[in-house]
């Protein structure tokens, strides 16, 4: 056991009332002036640069953690300034200064993984030899965050946190899907007014893109249950925390895209599962946690569902207009809204550029000859076997592996099903939208996390 974590340095206090409300009129401020954004981005980079001098990592680690919903903040709110791949640019500054600092520190702990090195490995020589078509812009877009979700890595497998160190940056995480959630109830058109079809709908996501929405409010629902069942939950007020997570779904069902709604909620349900399994007292516990929230989620999908006249339950159904008009084949490409296309000529791309791929973003070109539309990848895995060959079919293979070895590492059930909740989080956002926000590199991260567990009588490691 490392020495440095015979004592408890943190503590997860949930948030008061009052802060909440601090928080939400913060929200709602944007919808009046997006120069709130700004300033608030400034805050964040401001307060790591200062955690930097301070050596304070941890609150470098917390901006980490709430940069997903930042991100999209400032993408919903169009804010002045603020950068649309703000997210990455951020955490290409929060590596750097977790590296610095990493340096600096003495009694360093040995890595327990090495999944960041090998991913850097397997993707190094096809970005070698894409360097030919060096695309700034195409590279930020596609390449960085496989790159910041390697680094990242690497820097967690050095860090020993402790339980209340990891809650307590998912509670500071939390705080930005409440500026998410105000702002686009506000800013979102009267539910009557909404024109709901068998589509995706931006104008329920605020007038931004709603699966990034959906996806990010789906975050938002894993972050809040995994606090909930780690028994340090984000709201003071207990039944506060049912109650935004209800909303937190409902507007996610109202996007009419189903990944973040998916996400969030069989997320909550692999977070549970371990935990009730542990014995018979958490058997009850939990199973009547589950039961409570099914129950909201059933009555609130079905509330959802009547107020778009049926057309919310046909969306989950797979229908579109062209399915029920006959016109349309109801198969996974039209399902899938497209997605089924693009995977297809991405597979057909990556075997006629095994060894390297076509270069990062250069697919999008490719694939109207495989018969898709020219169109960013919506697939992360697929999109490394197209643009990086046959290292990004390693990369590929590493990513969903490295999960199951580390949770058969994992002691404590609670944790583990955090944990695993995460993973699948992580992985199943990068199937449907890429990784376009920094939702899988944070999710991801964060599962891969070393923690421990205190007790008056000693230290259990869930590693």
């Amino acid at each position: 056991m490392d020495k440095q974590l015979t004592v408890r340095k943190f503590s997860a206090k949930s948030l008061s009332l009052w802060r909440l409300g601090w928080l939400a009129a913060l929200g709602f401020a944007a919808t009046l002036n997006t120069g709130v954004v700004t300033l608030t981005w400034l805050v964040v980079v401001l307060f790591s640069v200062y955690a930097f001098f301070t050596n304070k990592p941890a609150w470098i680690w917390y901006s980490v953690a709430i940069s997903p919903f930042m991100e999209l903040w400032a993408r919903v709110t169009k804010a002045s300034l603020v950068p649309m791949e703000v997210g990455k640019y951020y955490l290409v500054l929060a590596i750097i200064m977790l590296y610095l600092l990493r340096i600096s520190e003495r009694n360093k702990p040995r890595s327990l993984y090495n999944t960041g090195v090998i991913i850097i490995v397997f993707l190094l020589p096809s970005l070698v030899v894409a360097l030919r078509v060096f695309s700034l812009d195409q590279w930020v877009f596609n390449v960085l965050s496989i790159v910041e979700l390697a680094l990242l890595l690497n820097l967690a497998s050095k860090e020993r946190w402790d339980i209340e160190r990891f809650c307590k940056t998912l509670q500071i995480g939390s705080l930005g899907v409440i500026l998410i959630l105000v702002y686009i109830s506000f800013k979102s058109p009267g539910l009557s007014e909404i024109n709901f079809a068998l589509n995706a709908n931006d104008d329920a996501a605020g007038g931004f893109g709603s699966n990034q929405v959906s996806t990010i409010l789906g975050l938002g629902i894993a972050y809040i249950m995994a606090l909930i069942v780690l028994r340090r939950p984000f709201i003071k007020l207990s039944w506060l925390n049912y109650v935004l997570v209800g909303m937190l779904l409902f507007r996610a069902l109202l996007t009419f895209s189903r990944g973040g709604v998916i996400g969030g909620m069989v997320t909550t349900i692999i977070m549970l599962l371990p935990a009730m399994l542990a014995s018979h007292k958490t058997f009850l516990r939990y199973s009547l946690l589950g039961v409570v929230v099914g129950l909201i989620s059933f009555s609130i999908f079905k509330e959802a569902n009547s107020l778009t006249g049926n057309k919310l339950l046909l969306r989950y159904e797979g229908e579109t207009a062209g399915t029920l008009s006959g016109d349309k084949a109801k198969n996974f490409n039209a399902i899938t809204s497209g997605r089924g296309n693009i995977i297809e000529a991405d597979v057909e791309v990556f075997f006629d550029n095994v060894l390297f791929g076509a270069g990062p973003g250069e697919a999008r070109f490719l694939r109207e000859k495989y018969g898709a539309v020219r169109a960013a990848a919506h697939t992360e895995y697929t999109r490394l076997l197209s643009e990086h060959g046959i290292g990004g079919l390693l990369v590929d293979i590493i990513l969903i592996v490295f999960p199951v070895v580390w949770l058969r590492k994992q002691k404590l059930r609670a944790w583990k099903g955090v944990s695993a909740g995460l993973f699948f989080l992580a992985i199943f956002s990068a199937a449907h939208s890429a990784t376009r926000t920094n939702i899988t590199i944070v999710a991801y991260v964060l599962a891969a996390m070393p923690i421990y567990y205190f007790n008056a009588r000693k230290t259990q490691s869930a590693t």
